[in-house]
Protein backbone atom coordinates (compact mmCIF):
# COMPACT_ATOMS: atom_id res chain seq x y z
CA UNK A 1 0.00 0.00 0.00
CA UNK A 2 1.54 3.40 -0.54
CA UNK A 3 2.43 5.82 2.32
CA UNK A 4 -0.52 8.59 0.66
CA UNK A 5 -3.08 5.77 1.09
CA UNK A 6 -1.62 4.68 4.67
CA UNK A 7 -2.39 8.32 5.63
CA UNK A 8 -5.66 8.26 3.70
CA UNK A 9 -6.81 5.77 5.93
CA UNK A 10 -5.15 6.93 9.00
CA UNK A 11 -7.33 9.96 8.37
CA UNK A 12 -10.63 8.40 7.48
CA UNK A 13 -9.79 6.36 11.39
CA UNK A 14 -9.27 9.87 12.83
CA UNK A 15 -12.42 11.36 11.11
CA UNK A 16 -14.65 8.50 12.01
CA UNK A 17 -13.39 8.58 15.33
CA UNK A 18 -14.58 12.47 15.67
CA UNK A 19 -18.09 11.79 14.56
CA UNK A 20 -18.69 9.60 17.45
CA UNK A 21 -16.82 12.18 19.91
CA UNK A 22 -19.40 13.06 22.44
CA UNK A 23 -17.10 15.62 24.81
CA UNK A 24 -19.95 14.57 27.95
CA UNK A 25 -18.90 10.84 27.39
CA UNK A 26 -16.59 8.61 29.30
CA UNK A 27 -13.53 8.35 26.59
CA UNK A 28 -13.49 4.91 24.91
CA UNK A 29 -11.37 2.26 25.48
CA UNK A 30 -10.44 1.54 21.83
CA UNK A 31 -9.72 4.31 19.68
CA UNK A 32 -7.32 5.49 16.58
CA UNK A 33 -7.08 8.76 18.34
CA UNK A 34 -4.33 9.01 21.38
CA UNK A 35 -6.06 9.81 24.95
CA UNK A 36 -4.15 12.97 25.31
CA UNK A 37 -5.98 14.48 21.93
CA UNK A 38 -9.50 12.73 23.03
CA UNK A 39 -9.29 14.85 26.31
CA UNK A 40 -7.86 18.08 24.34
CA UNK A 41 -10.75 17.77 22.31
CA UNK A 42 -12.83 18.01 25.67
CA UNK A 43 -11.17 20.74 26.94
CA UNK A 44 -11.61 22.45 23.20
CA UNK A 45 -15.67 21.68 22.95
CA UNK A 46 -15.69 23.65 26.26
CA UNK A 47 -14.04 27.09 24.80
CA UNK A 48 -14.66 26.68 21.12
CA UNK A 49 -18.16 27.43 19.63
CA UNK A 50 -17.59 30.21 16.81
CA UNK A 51 -17.13 29.60 13.35
CA UNK A 52 -14.02 31.50 12.62
CA UNK A 53 -12.00 30.16 9.66
CA UNK A 54 -8.69 31.57 11.15
CA UNK A 55 -6.54 31.97 14.53
CA UNK A 56 -7.45 35.26 16.30
CA UNK A 57 -4.48 37.81 15.39
CA UNK A 58 -2.70 40.47 16.87
CA UNK A 59 -1.13 43.57 15.35
CA UNK A 60 2.11 43.11 13.42
CA UNK A 61 4.10 45.80 14.78
CA UNK A 62 2.77 44.70 18.72
CA UNK A 63 4.36 40.98 17.57
CA UNK A 64 7.37 42.51 16.37
CA UNK A 65 8.47 44.33 19.89
CA UNK A 66 7.63 41.40 21.40
CA UNK A 67 9.78 39.04 19.20
CA UNK A 68 12.75 41.64 19.99
CA UNK A 69 12.16 41.40 23.79
CA UNK A 70 12.11 38.02 24.10
CA UNK A 71 15.17 35.94 24.92
CA UNK A 72 14.05 32.98 22.31
CA UNK A 73 14.63 35.90 19.35
CA UNK A 74 18.44 35.45 20.49
CA UNK A 75 18.49 31.98 21.47
CA UNK A 76 16.99 31.12 18.05
CA UNK A 77 19.30 32.82 15.76
CA UNK A 78 21.66 30.40 15.76
CA UNK A 79 18.93 27.88 14.13
CA UNK A 80 17.68 30.60 12.09
CA UNK A 81 19.21 29.50 8.85
CA UNK A 82 18.73 25.82 8.81
CA UNK A 83 15.10 26.38 9.71
CA UNK A 84 14.68 28.50 6.66
CA UNK A 85 16.83 25.69 4.63
CA UNK A 86 14.78 22.98 6.30
CA UNK A 87 11.65 24.91 5.47
CA UNK A 88 12.07 25.43 1.86
CA UNK A 89 13.51 22.54 1.13
CA UNK A 90 10.72 20.51 3.09
CA UNK A 91 8.03 22.42 1.99
CA UNK A 92 7.26 23.34 5.81
CA UNK A 93 6.55 26.48 7.79
CA UNK A 94 7.92 26.92 10.93
CA UNK A 95 6.90 28.97 14.09
CA UNK A 96 8.56 29.85 17.53
CA UNK A 97 5.40 30.42 20.14
CA UNK A 98 5.55 32.29 23.72
CA UNK A 99 4.07 30.62 26.23
CA UNK A 100 0.81 32.12 25.56
CA UNK A 101 0.64 30.40 22.09
CA UNK A 102 0.98 33.62 20.18
CA UNK A 103 3.60 33.07 17.50
CA UNK A 104 6.21 35.26 17.58
CA UNK A 105 8.33 34.44 14.65
CA UNK A 106 7.12 32.26 11.31
CA UNK A 107 8.89 31.15 8.27
CA UNK A 108 7.05 29.55 5.40
CA UNK A 109 8.05 28.15 2.34
CA UNK A 110 6.42 29.01 -1.21
CA UNK A 111 4.08 25.83 -0.68
CA UNK A 112 2.89 26.91 2.64
CA UNK A 113 3.07 30.28 2.61
CA UNK A 114 -0.20 31.22 1.08
CA UNK A 115 -1.68 28.67 3.74
CA UNK A 116 -0.28 29.77 6.42
CA UNK A 117 -1.29 33.34 5.91
CA UNK A 118 -5.00 32.18 5.21
CA UNK A 119 -4.98 30.68 8.81
CA UNK A 120 -3.51 33.73 10.72
CA UNK A 121 -0.46 30.80 11.36
CA UNK A 122 2.01 33.71 10.95
CA UNK A 123 3.36 36.27 13.48
CA UNK A 124 0.58 37.79 16.20
CA UNK A 125 -1.42 33.87 15.69
CA UNK A 126 -3.04 33.01 18.53
CA UNK A 127 -2.27 29.54 18.22
CA UNK A 128 -3.47 28.54 22.62
CA UNK A 129 -5.96 25.48 23.01
CA UNK A 130 -8.42 28.52 24.55
CA UNK A 131 -8.24 30.35 21.10
CA UNK A 132 -8.46 27.65 18.23
CA UNK A 133 -8.59 24.01 19.62
CA UNK A 134 -6.55 21.17 19.44
CA UNK A 135 -3.32 21.95 17.99
CA UNK A 136 0.48 21.53 18.07
CA UNK A 137 1.39 24.30 19.80
CA UNK A 138 -1.50 24.33 22.15
CA UNK A 139 -0.84 20.86 23.24
CA UNK A 140 2.76 21.10 23.20
CA UNK A 141 2.75 24.04 25.75
CA UNK A 142 0.13 22.20 27.73
CA UNK A 143 1.69 19.07 28.53
CA UNK A 144 5.69 20.38 28.03
CA UNK A 145 6.15 17.69 25.60
CA UNK A 146 6.75 16.90 21.85
CA UNK A 147 3.69 16.45 20.43
CA UNK A 148 2.33 15.76 16.77
CA UNK A 149 -1.49 16.88 15.76
CA UNK A 150 -2.16 15.03 12.36
CA UNK A 151 -5.06 16.05 10.05
CA UNK A 152 -8.72 15.65 11.90
CA UNK A 153 -6.76 15.56 15.00
CA UNK A 154 -6.93 19.16 14.82
CA UNK A 155 -10.41 20.57 16.33
CA UNK A 156 -11.36 22.96 14.36
CA UNK A 157 -11.99 22.33 10.73
CA UNK A 158 -9.54 24.93 9.17
CA UNK A 159 -6.36 23.26 10.02
CA UNK A 160 -7.44 19.45 9.02
CA UNK A 161 -5.38 19.72 6.13
CA UNK A 162 -2.28 20.42 8.26
CA UNK A 163 0.10 17.93 10.58
CA UNK A 164 1.79 19.48 13.06
CA UNK A 165 4.99 18.57 15.18
CA UNK A 166 5.58 21.43 18.20
CA UNK A 167 8.31 20.92 20.97
CA UNK A 168 8.34 23.11 23.89
CA UNK A 169 11.21 25.25 24.86
CA UNK A 170 12.29 24.44 27.96
CA UNK A 171 15.22 26.46 29.92
CA UNK A 172 17.92 24.12 30.82
CA UNK A 173 18.74 25.33 34.06
CA UNK A 174 15.32 26.91 35.32
CA UNK A 175 12.94 24.30 33.50
CA UNK A 176 10.53 27.07 32.65
CA UNK A 177 8.92 26.60 29.71
CA UNK A 178 9.27 29.86 27.01
CA UNK A 179 7.42 28.62 24.15
CA UNK A 180 7.11 25.99 21.48
CA UNK A 181 8.82 25.23 17.87
CA UNK A 182 6.05 24.30 15.64
CA UNK A 183 7.12 22.82 12.18
CA UNK A 184 3.88 22.63 9.89
CA UNK A 185 3.06 21.18 6.39
CA UNK A 186 -0.16 19.42 4.81
CA UNK A 187 -1.41 16.37 5.76
CA UNK A 188 -0.24 14.25 2.77
CA UNK A 189 3.33 15.61 3.35
CA UNK A 190 3.57 13.48 7.05
CA UNK A 191 7.25 11.87 8.07
CA UNK A 192 7.94 10.85 11.35
CA UNK A 193 11.08 12.55 11.01
CA UNK A 194 9.35 15.78 11.21
CA UNK A 195 8.78 15.32 14.70
CA UNK A 196 12.79 14.33 15.27
CA UNK A 197 13.66 17.54 13.65
CA UNK A 198 11.41 19.73 15.24
CA UNK A 199 12.42 18.31 18.73
CA UNK A 200 16.17 18.43 18.06
CA UNK A 201 15.78 22.06 16.94
CA UNK A 202 13.66 22.99 20.08
CA UNK A 203 16.31 21.71 22.62
CA UNK A 204 19.20 23.58 20.20
CA UNK A 205 17.41 26.76 20.94
CA UNK A 206 16.71 25.80 25.08
CA UNK A 207 20.37 25.59 25.04
CA UNK A 208 21.30 28.51 23.70
CA UNK A 209 19.22 30.32 25.85
CA UNK A 210 21.14 32.63 28.83
CA UNK A 211 20.97 31.44 32.23
CA UNK A 212 19.88 34.24 33.53
CA UNK A 213 16.77 35.68 31.94
CA UNK A 214 16.63 39.93 32.79
CA UNK A 215 13.25 41.30 31.12
CA UNK A 216 15.55 44.09 30.79
CA UNK A 217 18.17 46.20 32.45
CA UNK A 218 15.57 47.40 35.11
CA UNK A 219 13.00 44.59 36.67
CA UNK A 220 10.76 46.28 38.93
CA UNK A 221 8.55 43.77 40.94
CA UNK A 222 5.40 45.41 42.89
CA UNK A 223 2.89 42.19 43.63
CA UNK A 224 3.52 41.01 46.88
CA UNK A 225 6.92 41.55 48.11
CA UNK A 226 8.67 44.54 46.27
CA UNK A 227 12.45 44.23 44.71
CA UNK A 228 14.26 45.74 42.19
CA UNK A 229 17.01 44.32 39.76
CA UNK A 230 19.29 46.56 37.90
CA UNK A 231 21.75 44.73 35.33
CA UNK A 232 21.23 41.34 37.15
CA UNK A 233 21.66 42.43 40.77
CA UNK A 234 18.66 43.28 43.58
CA UNK A 235 19.33 46.88 44.64
CA UNK A 236 18.25 47.44 48.44
CA UNK A 237 15.98 50.96 48.42
CA UNK A 238 13.45 52.18 50.80
CA UNK A 239 9.95 52.10 49.70
CA UNK A 240 9.60 55.76 48.95
CA UNK A 241 12.12 55.31 46.30
CA UNK A 242 10.85 52.35 44.61
CA UNK A 243 7.41 54.19 44.44
CA UNK A 244 8.96 56.53 42.18
CA UNK A 245 10.71 53.83 40.01
CA UNK A 246 7.16 52.69 39.66
CA UNK A 247 5.84 55.58 38.84
CA UNK A 248 8.30 56.58 36.20
CA UNK A 249 7.82 52.94 34.62
CA UNK A 250 4.05 54.18 34.06
CA UNK A 251 4.95 57.02 32.54
CA UNK A 252 8.14 56.92 30.12
CA UNK A 253 7.19 60.10 29.02
CA UNK A 254 8.58 61.47 32.17
CA UNK A 255 7.14 63.75 34.70
CA UNK A 256 8.52 66.89 36.03
CA UNK A 257 9.16 67.90 39.22
CA UNK A 258 5.58 68.73 40.46
CA UNK A 259 3.92 66.17 38.48
CA UNK A 260 6.06 63.64 40.71
CA UNK A 261 5.46 65.24 43.45
CA UNK A 262 2.21 64.65 43.63
CA UNK A 263 1.67 61.58 42.58
CA UNK A 264 3.27 60.42 45.27
CA UNK A 265 2.43 62.56 48.19
CA UNK A 266 -1.02 64.00 47.02
CA UNK A 267 -1.67 67.00 49.04
CA UNK A 268 0.90 65.83 51.95
CA UNK A 269 3.10 68.48 52.96
CA UNK A 270 6.11 67.34 51.94
CA UNK A 271 8.56 69.53 50.45
CA UNK A 272 10.31 69.10 46.54
CA UNK A 273 13.58 68.96 48.02
CA UNK A 274 13.04 66.24 49.94
CA UNK A 275 11.68 64.70 46.28
CA UNK A 276 14.94 65.78 44.39
CA UNK A 277 16.93 64.31 47.14
CA UNK A 278 15.29 60.78 46.68
CA UNK A 279 15.43 61.60 42.86
CA UNK A 280 19.36 62.02 43.14
CA UNK A 281 19.90 58.90 45.00
CA UNK A 282 18.28 56.84 42.80
CA UNK A 283 20.47 58.04 40.00
CA UNK A 284 23.42 56.94 41.79
CA UNK A 285 22.62 53.77 42.41
CA UNK A 286 21.21 53.34 38.95
CA UNK A 287 24.30 54.48 37.50
CA UNK A 288 22.73 57.35 36.05
CA UNK A 289 20.05 55.81 34.41
CA UNK A 290 17.35 58.97 35.28
CA UNK A 291 17.33 61.41 32.83
CA UNK A 292 15.92 65.38 33.89
CA UNK A 293 13.80 67.31 32.70
CA UNK A 294 11.03 65.90 32.55
CA UNK A 295 12.40 62.77 35.34
CA UNK A 296 12.47 59.40 33.29
CA UNK A 297 13.91 56.15 33.10
CA UNK A 298 16.67 56.31 30.54
CA UNK A 299 17.35 52.62 30.58
CA UNK A 300 15.35 49.35 29.26
CA UNK A 301 12.52 48.53 31.87
CA UNK A 302 10.04 45.56 32.85
CA UNK A 303 7.79 45.89 35.86
CA UNK A 304 5.14 43.04 36.68
CA UNK A 305 2.28 45.26 37.29
CA UNK A 306 2.44 46.94 33.80
CA UNK A 307 3.03 43.38 32.25
CA UNK A 308 -0.12 41.86 34.66
CA UNK A 309 -1.94 44.76 33.07
CA UNK A 310 -1.01 44.29 29.76
CA UNK A 311 -2.02 40.04 30.07
CA UNK A 312 -5.42 41.56 31.92
CA UNK A 313 -6.08 43.82 29.04
CA UNK A 314 -5.38 41.26 26.39
CA UNK A 315 -7.33 38.29 28.12
CA UNK A 316 -4.26 36.09 28.84
CA UNK A 317 -5.79 34.98 32.18
CA UNK A 318 -3.42 32.31 32.85
CA UNK A 319 0.07 34.53 32.46
CA UNK A 320 -2.07 36.55 34.80
CA UNK A 321 -3.04 34.07 37.30
CA UNK A 322 0.76 33.23 37.27
CA UNK A 323 1.84 36.05 37.79
CA UNK A 324 -0.04 37.61 40.80
CA UNK A 325 1.86 37.48 43.81
CA UNK A 326 -0.40 39.70 45.83
CA UNK A 327 -1.42 43.46 45.84
CA UNK A 328 0.94 46.32 44.35
CA UNK A 329 3.28 48.12 46.60
CA UNK A 330 0.28 47.37 49.53
CA UNK A 331 1.77 49.73 52.15
CA UNK A 332 2.08 52.74 49.49
CA UNK A 333 -0.05 55.83 50.32
CA UNK A 334 0.26 56.73 46.75
CA UNK A 335 -2.37 58.55 45.47
CA UNK A 336 -1.73 56.89 41.86
CA UNK A 337 -0.37 53.84 42.44
CA UNK A 338 -3.44 53.22 45.14
CA UNK A 339 -5.36 53.58 41.79
CA UNK A 340 -3.64 51.45 39.80
CA UNK A 341 -3.88 49.03 43.03
CA UNK A 342 -7.34 49.26 42.83
CA UNK A 343 -7.59 48.30 39.41
CA UNK A 344 -5.58 45.30 39.75
CA UNK A 345 -7.18 43.65 42.41
CA UNK A 346 -10.83 44.85 41.27
CA UNK A 347 -10.18 42.70 37.41
CA UNK A 348 -7.83 40.00 39.28
CA UNK A 349 -10.98 39.19 41.93
CA UNK A 350 -13.34 38.84 38.64
CA UNK A 351 -10.88 36.63 37.47
CA UNK A 352 -10.71 34.33 40.49
CA UNK A 353 -13.90 34.77 41.23
CA UNK A 354 -14.83 33.15 37.82
CA UNK A 355 -12.28 30.40 37.31
CA UNK A 356 -13.91 27.15 37.76
CA UNK A 357 -10.79 25.07 37.62
CA UNK A 358 -9.78 23.42 40.92
CA UNK A 359 -6.00 22.65 39.17
CA UNK A 360 -5.52 25.85 38.09
CA UNK A 361 -6.48 27.09 41.77
CA UNK A 362 -4.29 24.60 43.16
CA UNK A 363 -1.61 25.35 40.52
CA UNK A 364 -1.65 28.90 41.99
CA UNK A 365 -1.58 28.63 45.60
CA UNK A 366 1.05 25.87 45.03
CA UNK A 367 3.04 29.16 43.78
CA UNK A 368 2.65 31.91 45.76
CA UNK A 369 1.46 32.66 49.29
CA UNK A 370 1.35 36.29 49.21
CA UNK A 371 -1.26 36.07 45.87
CA UNK A 372 -3.03 33.26 46.30
CA UNK A 373 -5.54 34.31 49.19
CA UNK A 374 -8.45 35.34 46.90
CA UNK A 375 -7.60 31.61 44.72
CA UNK A 376 -7.64 29.80 48.36
CA UNK A 377 -11.28 31.44 48.84
CA UNK A 378 -12.59 30.40 45.37
CA UNK A 379 -11.20 27.07 45.51
CA UNK A 380 -12.81 26.44 49.22
CA UNK A 381 -16.22 27.78 47.32
CA UNK A 382 -15.71 25.25 44.69
CA UNK A 383 -14.63 22.33 46.63
CA UNK A 384 -17.65 22.90 49.28
CA UNK A 385 -20.02 23.12 45.82
CA UNK A 386 -19.53 20.01 44.53
CA UNK A 387 -19.70 18.11 47.85
CA UNK A 388 -23.59 19.32 47.45
CA UNK A 389 -23.77 18.41 43.86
Amino acid sequence: MSETNTLRQRRGAIEHQRSQFDADRLLPKEKSVSREILQSWQRSAKVIHDTSQCAPCDDHAVTSALWKESPLSIAARREQSNMQQLVKEGQLVAAIADPCGRLLWTCASGYMSRRAEKLNFTAGGHWAERDVGTNAVGLSLTLKRAVTVFSSEHYSPYVQDWVCYAAPIIHPITGECLGALDISTTWNKHTPLGQSATTQLAQSIAQSLPSVLPRAELELFALGQPKVVFRGKPVNLPPRQIEILCLLALHPDGLNLQQLHAAIYGDAPVSLSTLKADVSHLRRCLDGEIGSRPYRLTTSTWADFIHIWRALDTQRTNEAMAMYRGAFLVASESPEIQEWRHCIDAVMTQLIDNCDSPQLLLHKISQSVNGSIMARDRLIELLDRSQYN
